[in-house]
């Protein structure tokens, strides 16, 4: 999924309408967030 300009992992579903995702920062740390569900969007179609 997206997440403002990040690529993230989705772990799960958190309280109410929100879901815990797991990014890593530009500065290289990692963070566990919730975020609204409808924040997220799904990544475009790419080839890796």
């Amino acid at each position: 999924m997206r997440y403002e300009d990040r690529i993230v992992e989705v772990l799960g579903e958190a309280r109410g309408r929100r879901i815990m995702i797991r990014s890593i920062h530009a500065d290289g740390t990692e963070r566990r967030t919730a975020v609204k569900l409808n924040s997220l969007r799904p990544l475009e179609a790419q080839l890796f």
